[in-house]
């Protein structure tokens, strides 16, 4: 899949990973992957153990070799791939709590780092507004991250389902918004299945 999607019209595909587990991330990225979210990051350290797994021992990191995989098209970039792959890979820190907001500056600091995403819901979560991710407290919070994370020089993302919420962060001066999930996608189309042949069925 993450290939279809990268062949159509240049779109990337991102992978948001459970952890900053090295083994986990290398089978991300031994499958073609090469945006992934860290979910969770909450300190300059934490950021720098989920760069090291995305790089290979000798040039920053831990991850394991392959010699044969959809990263380097199956050996045929082998062995300029292991040199050139961290400049390939794109890695995207997760703001989820307000430890990791005070930490903003730090981790954008963190050599490898590429965008900063803030995570609404969890945001909000540790703000003491469960399920208010639109919160003005909240809101303000999220505005000033953006303007942080773009000071760095980092480019600053936002996740939403919501156009208006989408509308909102792009005039923030958002870098990125991620419309939507997988699985909020595949529930849409289930349910729009259903209520059509539901309707269809009913004049039978």
């Amino acid at each position: 899949m993450l290939k279809a999607v990268s062949q159509l019209g240049g779109a990337e595909p991102v992978v948001r990973v459970p952890w900053a587990e090295p083994v986990v991330v290398k089978r991300v990225l031994d499958l073609g992957a090469q945006s992934l979210i860290f979910p969770l990051i909450n300190s300059p350290e934490q950021a720098k153990l989920a760069v090291e797994a995305t790089r290979y021992p000798g040039l920053g990191g831990v991850r394991g070799v392959v010699s044969i995989g959809r990263m380097n098209n199956y050996g045929a970039q082998s062995p300029h791939y292991y040199q050139e792959a961290a400049a390939q890979i794109c890695n995207i820190m997760q703001i989820e709590t307000m430890e990791a907001v005070d930490n903003i500056e730090a981790i954008a600091a963190v050599d490898g780092v590429d965008a900063l995403f803030v995570g609404p819901s969890d945001l909000s979560a540790s703000m003491g507004f469960i399920g208010q991710p639109r919160h003005p407290e909240v809101r303000a919070v999220i505005e000033k991250a953006f303007s942080r994370i773009l000071a760095t020089g980092k480019a600053a993302g936002f996740l939403t389902a919501n156009k208006e919420d989408a509308q909102w962060a792009l005039e923030q001066g958002c870098s990125f918004v991620a419309v939507g999930s997988d699985m909020q996608m595949l529930t849409a189309a289930a349910k729009a299945a259903a209520t059509e042949f539901k309707a269809f069925a009913s004049r039978l």
